[in-house]
Order: C-alpha cells, then sequence, then structure tokens
C-alpha cells in the first residue's frame, strides 16, 4: 500500500509540469490539467467506437424488384398459304397464295416470364386458284355463267381485312432489369399463343379470260364478312415465325360445298 501511495505520487509530480496531457486505457481517458498552481486530474469515460466497416466487400446485391411495364411497337409481316389436297378445300396455288399483314402490337409484362397483349392490325388475303371456275356450283353462284378452261387466263379470290387479336407470352429467357429499368428485349426468345378475328369489308373473286378480260364478282352471301383463327408465334428478340389455322369458312357453305385452304406460315418483324 505503501509503495502505491509513492508511485501516484510520483505520477502527479511529474505531470504537475506539464500544461496537458492525457494517457488513454481502453475505453478511458486520464487528462491532467495545470491552472496556476492547482492541478486537475479527469477522468473521462469514451463511447466505445464504433465497429469498423467489415473489409469483405464482396457481397451480392440484392437483385432489382421486377416493375410491370407495357410496350407498343408496329410490326409488318407475310405468310404464305399452304395447299390443301383435300377435296373439301378448292385447289391454290402455292407460292402465288399469300397473305400481308401490317398494325400494332401492344404487350403488357407482368412478370419476368410472362405477358398479355393485342394487336390491332390490316391484313391482305391472295388465294390464287385453278379450278374454282370449273366447279359446277361456284359458277353458278358467283360467275352465273361457265367459261372453258383455255379461256381462262387466272383466277384468284382476294380480301382487305381488318382483325383485332390477343395472346399470351412466354418468355424462355426472362426479362432482366438494371438500376429499375427494364433491359432491352433484343435477344429475348418467346412463344406466343393466341386467337384473332377477322372483318372483311372488301372482299371479291377475280377472274381474267381471253373472251371477256378480267372482271370482279362481289357476293355478301357467299363470301363471309368475318373469320375467327388461332396462331402461335416463335420468336427472337425483333421478329417472329408465326402459324395461323383459320377455323372458319370463308366460303358460306349452304352456298359452296367448297373452302380456301386454312393453314398459313410465315414471318413478321417487330
Amino acid at each position: 500500500m505503501k509503495k502505491l501511495i509513492i508511485i501516484i505520487c510520483i505520477t502527479c509530480m511529474s505531470v504537475s509540469a506539464i500544461a496537458q496531457s492525457g494517457v488513454r486505457i481502453g475505453s478511458y481517458q486520464v487528462i491532467v490539467k495545470k491552472a496556476n498552481s492547482d492541478t486537475i486530474n479527469q477522468i473521462i469515460l469514451s463511447e466505445p467506437c464504433l465497429p469498423c466497416p467489415s473489409e469483405n466487400n464482396n457481397q451480392p446485391k440484392p437483385k432489382p424488384k421486377f416493375i410491370p411495364y407495357q410496350t407498343t411497337r408496329f410490326f409488318a409481316g407475310a405468310c404464305a398459304i399452304l395447299p390443301e389436297s383435300d377435296e373439301k378445300y378448292y385447289t391454290v396455288l402455292g407460292g402465288k397464295s399469300f397473305s400481308v399483314d401490317a398494325g400494332w402490337h401492344h404487350s403488357k409484362l407482368i412478370t419476368r416470364w410472362l405477358a398479355f397483349g393485342g394487336t390491332l392490325q390490316y391484313s391482305f388475303y391472295n388465294y390464287k386458284l385453278r379450278d374454282a371456275a370449273s366447279e359446277p356450283k361456284f359458277a353458278e353462284e358467283v360467275i352465273g355463267m361457265d367459261f372453258a378452261k383455255d379461256d381462262i387466263r387466272r383466277q384468284a379470290f382476294r380480301s382487305h381485312n381488318v382483325a383485332v387479336g390477343a395472346f399470351t407470352r412466354l418468355y424462355l429467357v426472362p426479362i432482366q432489369t438494371r438500376a429499375g429499368k427494364h433491359t432491352s428485349n433484343s435477344g429475348r426468345m418467346f412463344i406466343d399463343l393466341g386467337a384473332q378475328g377477322d372483318f372483311a369489308p372488301f372482299k371479291f373473286y377475280l377472274l381474267d379470260t381471253h373472251s371477256e378480260g378480267k372482271k370482279k364478282y362481289y357476293d355478301d352471301y357467299t363470301f363471309n364478312a368475318f373469320n375467327a383463327s388461332a396462331f402461335g408465334r416463335v420468336g427472337f428478340g425483333s421478329w417472329a415465325v408465326i402459324a395461323r389455322y383459320r377455323f372458319t369458312d370463308v366460303f358460306n357453305k349452304k352456298v359452296l360445298p367448297m373452302d380456301l385452304p386454312p393453314i398459313s406460315i410465315g414471318i413478321q418483324f417487330f
């Protein structure tokens, strides 16, 4: 005990000559001040130092939250109408029978994988026929007279349609986001399944003969104004392959016994 008292006295005498000094021991700090002839010893309890940031900054960042959004694009495309050998269809010439589409494509993404959408488009259909004028019922109801085969140059059924459609889209590669914004959809593979309805306000049968020249035949009762189709698309970014199947008849079955082929395959660009 005597030794401890002697050490404290020596320490006080040593620091009395210093204007101000301090010693930190752990979270305690001893400050010695000299004012005139008085020496003040002050002990301060310091708050412990906040933990230093971890040196490991390689922790994975949280994945940005997906925000549903919608897009509208102009699109155009063309399809080839596939000939059918079935007796219930008129013979069409492959390669010369086609459809052309142009319109607006709107889609709303609700998850990274799924979207719903719709289309509004103009469609032109050209069926290049080979034997329709030779079929007795067609010649009677549409043309009103018979023509010899060697007198016919060409014949076709054409229609100008306004169509609306709806579809469901499944992305095979999910949509990504970066800094709260969606990345480009280019290169994203997707599959669309949908249906569309066509209204044909302008439709006619075209017959070009050596004896009579070109004539157009209109018949709103024989040619149906409304049609419905199912379609599927397999896309890659801004283009897609489309297949369409029409499940209604172009010609009125009460008037004509045969119809036009229902399947077409083509490509669309967005």
